[in-house]
């Protein structure tokens, strides 16, 4: 073992104070800038002692490495002992987990056991709070106005909201439950924010370099990570720097379904060529709307190539950097690699939507109920041509979900082999019970797809997923596709959107095996950007319904259960809160107390998890 004698004293006293330095001095930007609320220093003493609790517990009952464990703590003690030649031919992913584990241990009382090891995990986790703080802030800044978005951010400027979904990000159970052990999907999840929030700086003093060796760390913790850290950031940076460099003109789009003429097409071109991009916020966006999101913005790129290329240097810096590493690495993955064979797998997709939809079910009622109490008033006032195309898009979606589910459903040996894991259970009561159930699914795919589409809208959103720029040119009450430079987006836009589903089907339709931890940075990505809730509405000021008129009674009744989903809406960053304290309590207290044993190796306790 290394020499680490140079710590002295008790034991006991040695970790609280080391624990006090290390929590004192982690980045909470927020705690350190002179905006000492008690408030917000609760907040992270809170994640604090409920992950520590967690990982004491979890170090105190389940003593020895367990499931991937048995690979990772090896690997780390070997570094530990400076045996750096010593590499596991069954580890997948690089060594960042461990290098920055050790280094912390080496500082604790005892060095690298597996409860200093694990321990780590949990300054992790607080660390990732800070900049899950930090990006919400500036996302939602940015919403309000553009200009002064990071100088707010600078002068401590946070909501509550942003503290408060910061705090719910951490107690998100997949992310809280590995923090208690030594995998590397915490500080994984760390990096990769932390690398998000030097784009939403979007600094000159943030120099590329920073942000490719940042990139570089995120890469160390998993490879899967660079379609976040260069594809997705990448493609964020290109509409940024395009909408930067935006020319005026005094052009108007044609409205949907209005004959285009050749000088129609050409005002498009040119406006599109000067960086005035279709890209509005989700909550005016029908589906063409993406379709001419997609195509402004390559035609924007490819009319200024050079500025955009230039923007992206750290990007395409991290891309060929990889590239070269699956060049010398002869793959992916480090190693084992015969159990971890790239493969094209759709279903990834779908099943990440009932996977979203289940943790963010307190966010995703409310919205869900704001759309169905809304849905008569926005078909009675739209055209039929409209209604039928919604008929169209729906029915197409469900055809290309059942062609999905039919032709490239992948079951992995390892989900079937091993009955620790949730996922286990998932399809053997699922798409396993019957040929037919994963058929039966389609449908609830594509409605949790719809909730987790209007959670990302505004709580302000008044139509329909297809409504057309048509209705918003009429009323003049919304933005058109060329806004200014320092107005808000009043939530996600288009461009936005494309990117993260690009990103997200890169990311995981390359894994046959299916595992909630993968889905992790999607999720807290998505979370990220879900538009606060509104505040309650202030009492009508006009008079109300006559009773005599069953119409109007109606319509008042309508309106009432709108305002009662929009107070409910009010107090959804507690629902969530509850909720996920309610799974992290049942999930850890299954794996610390419910374990059983395999017939093939009695005295040795199992565990279910993620």
């Amino acid at each position: 073992m290394a020499d680490w004698s140079f710590i002295r004293g008790s034991t006991t006293a040695r970790l609280l104070v080391t624990e006090t330095i290390i929590f004192a001095n982690a980045p909470f930007y927020w705690l350190n800038n002179g905006s000492r609320s008690l408030f917000k220093g609760s907040a992270f003493i809170a994640v604090y002692l409920l992950a520590r609790l967690w990982q004491s517990q979890a170090s105190a009952i389940v003593q020895e490495p367990y499931l991937d464990e048995v690979f990772h703590i090896p690997q780390a003690q070997a570094y530990c002992d400076q045996k750096f030649s010593i590499w596991d031919p069954k580890l997948t992913t690089p060594p960042g987990l461990y290098a920055f584990a050790v280094l912390f241990a080496n500082i604790l009382p005892g060095g690298c056991t597996t409860s200093n090891l694990r321990l780590f995990n949990v300054f992790a986790l607080l660390t990732t709070v800070s900049f899950v703080l930090e990006c919400r802030t500036l996302i939602t800044e940015t919403w309000k106005r553009r200009s002064m978005a990071v100088q707010n951010w600078k002068n401590g400027l946070i909501s509550s909201n942003s503290l408060h979904t910061a705090v719910n990000i951490a107690l998100f159970p997949p992310l809280f439950f590995f923090s208690g052990l030594f995998y590397t999907d915490v500080l994984s999840t760390c990096i990769v924010v932390w690398m998000y929030k030097l784009f939403l700086q979007g600094e000159p003093g943030v120099s590329n370099f920073k942000v490719y060796v940042v990139g570089l760390l995120a890469l160390t913790m998993r490879q899967t990570n660079i379609f976040w850290v260069a594809i997705f950031m990448g493609g964020l940076e290109a509409v940024r720097t395009i909408k930067a460099n935006t020319v005026s003109l005094p052009i108007k789009e044609p409205a949907f379904f209005e004959p285009l003429g050749w000088n129609n097409i050409t005002s498009l071109l040119k406006q599109y060529s000067r960086g005035q991009i279709h890209d509005i916020p989700l909550e005016d966006a029908g589906v063409h709307d993406f379709i001419l999101c997609a195509i402004s913005i390559a035609i924007a790129i490819i009319s200024q190539p050079i500025l955009v290329v230039t923007s992206l240097t750290p990007y395409i810096a991290l891309l060929l950097s990889f590239t070269a590493f699956v060049f010398l690495n002869g793959g992916v993955v480090l190693g084992d690699k015969a159990n971890h064979v790239a493969t094209i797998h759709l279903p990834q997709l779908l099943y990440l939507l009932p996977f979203t939809t289940f943790f963010a079910i307190p966010l995703i009622i409310p919205s869900f109920l704001t759309f169905i109490l809304r849905l008569p008033t926005t078909l009675a006032s739209k055209p039929i041509w409209k209604t039928l195309l919604a008929t169209v898009y729906t029915i197409g979606s469900l055809v290309v979900t059942l062609g999905i589910v039919k032709f490239n459903t992948i079951i992995h040996p390892f989900t079937l082999a091993d009955n620790r894991h949730y996922v286990f259970y998932v399809f053997r009561y699922s798409i396993l019970r019957h040929p037919l159930v994963r058929y039966a699914l389609a449908p609830i795919y594509l409605i949790c797809g719809w909730g987790v589409y209007f959670t990302l809208c505004s709580p302000s959103t008044t139509s329909t997923p297809t409504s057309s720029v048509v209705e918003k040119k009429e009323k003049d009450a919304k933005p058109t596709a060329s806004q200014t430079a320092d107005s808000g987006d009043r939530g996600p836009t288009t461009s936005w959107l494309i990117i993260f589903l690009i990103t997200t089907a890169l990311s995981l339709i390359t894994a046959p095996l299916v595992e909630p931890r993968y889905f992790i940075i999607p999720f807290v990505i998505w979370r990220l950007h879900v538009p606060p809730p509104p505040s309650s509405p202030s009492s009508p000021s006009s008079p109300s319904p006559p009773k005599t008129a069953l119409r109007t009674t109606r319509s008042g009744a309508i309106n009432q259960l709108k305002s009662m989903v929009v107070k409910g809406a009010g107090y959804s960053l507690y629902a969530e809160t509850a909720w996920y304290l309610l799974i992290n309590a049942i999930t850890c207290y299954i794996f610390l107390y419910k374990g059983f044993e395999w017939k093939q190796e009695p005295g040795n306790v199992q565990r279910f998890m993620w």
